[in-house]
């Protein structure tokens, strides 16, 4: 079967126990995609771009020398970009507010990847750019807050200022990154506070889409993917237009790149978010009326069936009625046979008893003629129809009660 490992695009990894995988289940990497295979709890390699069983079973030889399935878990990443913002509040020295967004954009290497298991070590099993953001919000708070601490508003949003402040935050966060397998690929500040509060909020709107399990997920995915990162160009491009000393080149340059962006007629986070609504409202409108046809489908075949039933009724009762008449009639042939037998019988003990009371009389009388005849000849005579007499009644009774 095909396994996806994740149903929302704001999950940047998912970590997963053997048993929360199906067996057998098949997975097609993408080039984007890594996958940290752990047997026994130790890493024993990373794949991308693969077409993987991932939880295979041991086969018939490896099980004949006493192999056994191994305990596996699986750290399947996204390898971005991903965007990690951090909001940044407080005042520096001279009284000016400070109120930034710094947002930190890090890749996942299919060699930095293992490092991410730091996260379910912590009992983080899902992972969004908003853990990794509570992971640096102290790192990156106290040295955006120390770098700005002497300046005010205006030297804040100078370009000199911010580009000094992201190659500050980078060197400070080399070590944090390492540590949890992220790479960096650059970092801006957004000072306007409106922006901020809407990254943010688009941020957790992404964490609660759930893609469709149909067969647009993929095609929905891409077109969400596009859209984001789209929305995060705007956002730098916007944000370094914003600061002051941008050189007059650079800025026409950031214009042009930006008016190309907004002429792709690309949909903005909020105006997909609506249509995806009203697509999935349609679609889930469309799944009720299917249920509810199949229900009215269901509800008249039973009648059917029912209508069927009543008119096969007096059918089904004849033939019944026709077996149970054919049942009597052989029991009450079974019942007269047994009489006819009984009556046999009796006739036959009858029949026996006379024979034997007259066969008892003709014995007593050969029995006393050979035992007073004087002429030996008439003796012999009686002793043989004697013996014959007594020959046929033995054989009588034993063939007596044969059929």
């Amino acid at each position: 079967m095909h396994f996806r490992w994740r149903e929302n695009p704001a999950v940047i990894a998912q970590y997963m126990v053997a048993n929360k995988v199906p067996e057998q289940a098949e997975v097609t990497l993408k080039p984007n995609e890594i996958c940290v295979v752990l047997e026994n709890g130790k890493v024993v390699g990373s794949v991308s771009q693969h077409h993987m069983e991932v939880n295979p079973e041991i086969g018939m030889i490896g099980r004949l020398f006493g192999k056994q399935n191994p305990q596996r878990s699986f750290m399947f990443c996204f390898t971005g970009p991903h965007q990690i913002m951090v909001q940044v509040k407080g005042q520096s020295n001279l009284g000016s507010e400070i109120n930034c967004l710094v947002s930190m954009k890090v890749e996942i290497t299919r060699e930095s990847a293992p490092r991410l298991l730091t996260f379910p070590a912590k009992g983080t099993l899902t992972i969004h750019a908003s853990d990794i953001a509570k992971e640096l919000r102290s790192i990156v708070g106290s040295n955006t807050l120390n770098f700005l601490k002497n300046m005010n508003s205006e030297e804040m949003r100078t370009l000199e200022t911010n580009e000094d402040l992201c190659f500050h935050l980078k060197s400070e966060l080399r070590s944090t990154f390492d540590e949890y397998g992220l790479q960096h690929r650059g970092i801006h500040i957004i000072w306007s506070s409106s922006v901020a509060e809407q990254r943010l909020q688009n941020e957790s709107d992404l964490e609660r889409i759930r893609l469709s399990k149909e067969a647009d997920a993929d095609r929905q995915e891409l077109e969400l993917n596009h859209m984001i990162q789209t929305e995060q160009r705007k956002h730098e491009i916007n944000a370094r237009l914003a600061l002051v000393g941008v050189q007059a080149q650079q800025k026409a340059e950031m214009e042009s790149e930006l008016q190309r962006l907004e002429n792709e007629g690309n949909l903005s986070f909020a105006e997909w978010s609506q249509k995806n609504r009203l697509v999935q409202a349609q679609k889930q409108s469309d799944r009720e009326e299917y249920l509810k046809d199949a229900q009215t489908e269901l509800e008249v075949s039973k009648l059917i069936a029912e209508q069927q039933k009543v008119m096969q009724s007096p059918a089904q009762h004849e033939k019944d009625e026709k077996q149970r008449r054919a049942m009597e009639m052989f029991e009450q042939v079974q019942a007269k046979k047994q009489e006819r037998m009984r009556i046999a019988a009796e006739q036959e003990k009858e029949r026996l008893d006379q024979h034997s009371k007259a066969s008892e009389n003709t014995i007593s009388v050969l029995e006393k003629i050979a035992s007073t005849a004087t002429d030996p000849a008439v003796q012999m005579e009686a002793l043989k129809q004697l013996a014959e007499l007594r020959k046929t009644d033995v054989s009588g009774q034993k063939d007596a009660y044969k059929e």
